[in-house]
C-alpha cells in the first residue's frame, strides 16, 4: 500500500480503515509525542528507505 501524500488521502485512508470491521483498532493521536521519544532506538532500515523518503520530501519542498 502506498502512503497517503495529502491530507485528503490520509482522511480517506482513515475512513477506509475505520470501516474495515475493527474500528476499535483506529485511535486518534494526541498531537504530542511521548517525552522519551528521542531516547528510543532508531528503527532498522537496511535498504535506506527512510533517508530516501526524507530526501525526496525535501526535494519536493514538503
Amino acid at each position: 500500500m502506498e502512503m497517503p501524500k495529502t491530507r485528503e488521502e490520509r482522511r480517506g485512508l482513515i475512513k477506509k480503515l475505520a470501516s474495515s470491521g475493527r474500528p476499535e483498532d483506529i485511535k486518534p493521536g494526541t498531537g504530542k509525542i511521548p517525552e522519551d521519544f528521542w531516547d528510543l532506538p532508531w528503527p532498522e532500515d537496511p535498504q535506506g528507505l527512510l533517508l530516501k523518503a526524507l530526501l525526496e520530501d525535501r526535494r519536493e519542498g514538503r
